[in-house]
């Protein structure tokens, strides 16, 4: 091998061991996908009062406030007025804060689950056992700002609107997954199992239908008082 081949290998090598990684765009849309399990024995008093809340750092563009959505009620095995519970549970929210969140409800045969600029709520099957309910979200990669919110509420289990022992209370649940739509996050842990936004739920269950301490601080912090 002459002198001047071995100086061109040694510049092509050296260029593809230093070729710069292509940057990952920035303005682009991602997902994130909040999952509601059920569980059963959930302590009612775990003691002291906490601020308990998670703030997932995306949130609402203050142009896009206030939020209408969508609601398919087909499947739910719920009469008419589901539309007026589903309401309240974003009132629940919107009630504590000076910013007004949610705007008009439109019934349409929307589906859950898909990018399509509608933020909508329905009913349909998720595969894995034991979810109650799941939450979609996307958003811009560099603002943080929502694009659009979904909820889908599980065929797997029947749902009321009074409390029965044997059903997932629609109210109570909602109002959970709402607080997903306005950008606070599950809690987990035990000692935060008085707040809306704890992350399990079961049959019957109607302590999620109002906030507590930590629900309307996290509320406050993202939106204003």
């Amino acid at each position: 091998m002459n002198r001047k081949m071995f100086v061109l290998l040694a510049i092509t090598v050296l260029s593809i061991i230093i070729a710069p990684v292509a940057a990952k765009p920035s303005h682009v849309i991602e997902k994130q996908v909040y999952v509601h399990y059920i569980r059963g024995g959930i302590p009612s008093n775990p003691g002291g009062e906490k601020l308990w809340y998670k703030y997932s750092g995306i949130h609402w563009g203050t142009t896009d406030l206030p939020v209408d959505y969508t609601v398919n009620l087909e499947g739910s095995g719920l009469d008419a007025s589901t539309a007026d519970v589903l309401v309240t549970s974003f009132e629940t929210w919107d009630t504590e804060t000076g910013t007004e969140l949610f705007g008009a409800v439109i019934i349409a045969t929307v589906r859950a689950g898909s990018l399509d600029g509608s933020n909508a709520i329905s009913w349909g099957n998720c595969p894995t056992a034991g979810v109650i309910a799941v939450t979609y979200i996307w958003y811009w990669s560099d603002t943080g700002e929502i694009v659009e919110t979904d909820t889908m509420f599980d065929t797997d289990y029947a749902w009321s609107l009074t409390g029965e022992a044997n059903k997932m209370d629609l109210q109570n649940i909602a109002t959970h997954e709402f607080g997903h739509w306005l950008c606070l996050e599950d809690l987990a842990m035990r000692t935060a199992s008085q707040q809306t936004m704890y992350a399990y739920s079961m049959f019957g269950e109607t302590k999620k239908r109002t906030l507590e301490s930590g629900d309307i601080a996290g509320l406050e912090l993202i939106y204003g008082p």
